[in-house]
């Protein structure tokens, strides 16, 4: 799954971080790609593109290999890429008439490329839809027709170093109950009494945890029709918690925030045991507990009970999709293999998600690292208590993430006020999705 960070960094952000080299470059994106042209005219050949690190990569190959054991006549070439190369690359293939059969996808992606024709429908290229979760078939589906099928699903959540709460003397919130004035005074108490990071802040521009903020006061952000869906009072109340938990030194600094980005998970202060919360995704539990080398304990996001509605939804971590041009009979013996089968959900695990296969799902969850056991119940608890989903994003929202880290960045600095900032999100995003 990707990471909740942004994937890059503006060069003024970096400069003033003291992170841009001599040449003026940040790093450059991984990309390891060996397509297939399909000229040879054999069907038998496919290629599969996804995006991910070397871990992901590794079980992927397998899982290829199982499934080229099992469909005899079938080979399957690789295209692989990590998140901040993988959709230039995507797209090259795509505009080249050299797109992947089988490819991951992503929701902010996928009207884009369903709405250029390029995906193949996949209701009726042999996938057994039978045991998928309602949640996550539906979070593929653009008017009734099925171009994605989630590969599992994620909720955010709020990760906490119960020993930094423990060392402030303090006690675990209720989260079933509380307030995001709650949230705010548990991080500044924390930062006071022991000198550490309350929320290192690293998530506060993610549009996803705006969408849940703005859920929660019954809006969203983005309409079905495709329009931003939530009031300039409502983002403008989110930028002011930020610039009132910089304040309060509830937060690092401007500086230790960018330098936190750049940093990456593994360096992030929760991973390295000098901050005591941040907003993640259920399936980055064990990544952070591995570093950290200790226990993390799993909070919901606050004000699911203070507004109009829960806001927290369950996000298909990413989507398998095919080419339009594929075979559709060989792409769909991959994807249903890929979701259905006993041989990728062992080497998958839940590293793409809880399975979206329930009885999968299921089978698997006893034998579970007891992180993502962690995640699975959360999960399961979570789910009778929240309401329908987001719709699928419009075309233009994979900028959206870009927007919202240009726009923060003056925020944290102090060179735009939270209405200022508001107004160029809005701005910048309604061009986008325009």
């Amino acid at each position: 799954m990707q990471s909740y960070n942004p994937s890059g960094l503006s060069r003024r952000t970096l400069a003033k971080a003291g992170l841009l080299g001599a040449a003026g470059v940040a790093g450059a994106p991984l990309l390891a790609a060996c397509g297939n042209d399909d000229d040879s005219g054999d069907s038998g050949e496919m290629t599969f593109m996804w995006w991910g690190g070397d871990e992901r990569h590794t079980y992927t190959r397998e899982i290829i290999e199982a499934f080229q054991s099992a469909n005899d006549g079938i080979t399957v070439s690789e295209s692989i890429a990590d998140w901040s190369g993988y959709w230039d690359a995507l797209n090259v293939s795509v505009s080249g008439g050299n797109a992947p059969d089988v490819m991951q996808h992503e929701e902010r992606y996928l009207r884009e490329y369903a709405d250029r024709s390029t995906l193949l429908a996949l209701d009726d290229v042999g996938i057994d839809f039978a045991n998928l979760d309602e949640a996550v078939l539906g979070g593929g589906q653009l008017d009734g027709t099925t171009y994605g099928i989630g590969t599992g699903v994620n909720s955010l959540c709020l990760l906490v170093n119960p020993a930094i709460v423990e060392e402030a003397g303090m006690d675990m919130p209720d989260d079933t109950t509380w307030t995001w004035d709650d949230f705010a005074a548990f991080i500044t108490d924390i930062a006071a009494a022991t000198g550490k990071v309350g929320n290192s802040a690293i998530s506060f521009n993610n549009e996803a945890l705006f969408n849940v903020f703005a859920r929660q006061r019954g809006e969203s952000l983005y309409t079905p029709e495709g329009q931003l869906g939530f009031s300039a009072e409502t983002m403008t109340a989110w930028w002011t918690m930020v610039t009132d938990l910089l304040e309060a030194q509830a937060i690092p600094t401007a500086t230790e925030i960018v330098e936190a980005y750049a940093a990456g998970q593994d360096a992030a202060p929760l991973a390295t045991g000098n901050g005591a919360t941040e907003f993640y995704w259920t399936n980055q539990i064990g990544g952070l507990e591995a570093t950290l080398g200790s226990e993390l304990q799993i909070l919901r996001v606050p004000g699911e009970t203070e507004g109009s509605q829960p806001g927290l939804y369950l996000k298909p971590a990413m989507f398998w999709a095919a080419s339009a041009e594929a075979d559709p009979e060989n792409a769909g013996l991959l994807i249903d293999f890929l979701l259905n089968s006993d041989e990728s959900i062992d080497l998958m695990l839940t590293d793409r998600g809880l399975p979206a296969n329930l009885e999968q799902r299921e089978r698997i969850l006893p034998d579970l690292p007891e992180s993502d056991q962690k995640g699975a119940q959360f999960i399961a608890d979570l789910t009778p208590d929240l309401v329908e989903g987001p719709p699928v994003p419009p075309i233009g929202a994979g900028q959206i993430a870009d927007v919202a880290l240009r726009v923060y960045e003056p925020l944290l600095f102090g060179d735009a006020s939270p209405e200022e900032t508001t107004e160029a999100f809005m701005t910048e995003a309604e061009s986008a999705i325009g």
